[in-house]
């Protein structure tokens, strides 16, 4: 991996320091949805009509995306949409006081021996991103710290590849890291949530290399909170699980999480339910947090009464809308993006000089 050039304390760029401004509330801080999601959504719209999710079409797809957006975007910081079923569809019910977020990564993976590598859809890339409109590029990455040599030099040849594409063209890079099982692991026995603390904070401490270039995290709750003491017992869902952490060792992994990100960072909702979700968001603010890039947590609810469309907005608009304020009251809570140690309160455009003009972009 090449070593980039050491950029100063505070310093960014004066597209990405224009960009997360953008991207964030007036106070610094995420409220940001994703309608980018597409195995989920093709699979809630399969419902209707007993269909297999490759039964259901583009315009389905589009249509209902279109829903989400018209909806929740006037009440997000920004919005984060994939390339084909949304943006060239549905850009202008995105508010211009909205920021906008491209998805760069195919949700198909190639898996080699259990184990996923990622790569982009094809045709899109961060120059396209950029030419778009979109002030931010997000990438999902799949990653456990137990990788292959092979896989992972593969994940971060891609990793880094954005990074840099992402600096040429002074856009913020949004890196989205996810733990996964492999073939025989139970994702939902006590074993596998054991190892997951140490698989998250292991996946970032990877990917916290300067040389990657990232300049906002995305991440998952480094615990199961229905086996956290206290919520075992089916509090969030009804179903009883054996406990495995503590609200204590919760907290603690929370604090490692934040400690070991040298970007600001904000919470995925990984399809958790609504409530877990909320408290999630209470914990991670006080661990440090910016705020929220999350998707069916605030919206999937509402695609149980698809097709009817109108029945689906009346459903954002009663409950999704309502959550979404909720979320936005505890992200309040959070650190605003330019508090973080990176800035220290005082982000400034690098460079800046009677000069700077001349040299930039270069």
């Amino acid at each position: 991996m090449s070593s980039p050039e050491p950029v100063p304390h505070g310093a960014l760029s004066a597209g990405k320091l224009r960009a997360l401004t953008t991207l964030a509330d007036d106070h610094g801080r995420f409220t940001m949805i994703a309608v980018d999601q597409r195995p989920p959504i093709f699979a809630a719209l399969a419902r209707h009509g007993d269909r297999d999710p490759s039964e259901v079409g583009y315009d389905e797809v589009a249509a209902v995306k279109g829903v989400l957006v018209e909806v929740l975007a006037p009440h997000a910081s920004a919005v984060l949409m994939d390339p084909v079923w949304t943006h060239p569809h549905h850009l202008r019910a995105v508010p211009g006081r909205v920021g906008l977020i491209s998805t760069l990564e195919d949700y198909g993976f190639e898996l080699v021996d259990g184990e996923r590598r990622s790569h982009a859809i094809e045709g899109w890339s961060v120059a396209k991103i950029r030419r778009s409109g979109a002030m931010g590029v997000k990438l999902l990455a799949w990653h456990r710290p137990d990788l292959s040599e092979a896989t992972q030099a593969h994940q971060d040849a891609f990793v880094e590849a954005v990074g840099r594409a992402c600096a040429d063209h002074d856009l913020p890079f949004v890196l989205e890291l996810l733990v996964y099982p492999r073939p025989g692991e139970d994702p939902g026995s006590a074993a596998y949530a054991r190892a997951k603390p140490e698989r998250v904070l292991g996946s970032l401490r990877r990917y916290a290399d300067p040389g990657f270039r990232v300049d906002l995290m995305k991440l998952e709750f480094p615990v199961e909170l229905g086996r956290v003491d206290g919520f075992h017992a089916g509090a969030l869902d009804g179903v009883a699980r054996e406990a495995v952490y503590d609200l204590d060792e919760t907290r603690a992994h929370l604090a490692a999480l934040d400690a070991a990100s040298p970007v600001p960072w904000v919470l995925l909702s990984a399809g958790v339910g609504p409530r877990e979700f909320a408290l999630d968001v209470e914990l991670a603010v006080e661990a440090g947090a910016s705020g929220v890039l999350a998707g069916r947590a605030v919206w999937y609810d509402a695609l149980a009464a698809y097709p009817d469309l109108d029945a689906v907005k009346a459903r954002l608009r009663e409950r999704s809308v309502p959550y979404l304020a909720q979320l936005t009251g505890i992200v309040a809570r959070g650190l605003p993006w330019h508090r973080h140690r990176r800035y220290g309160g005082a982000p400034h455009v690098a460079g800046a000089s009677p000069d700077w003009y001349r040299g930039y972009g270069s």
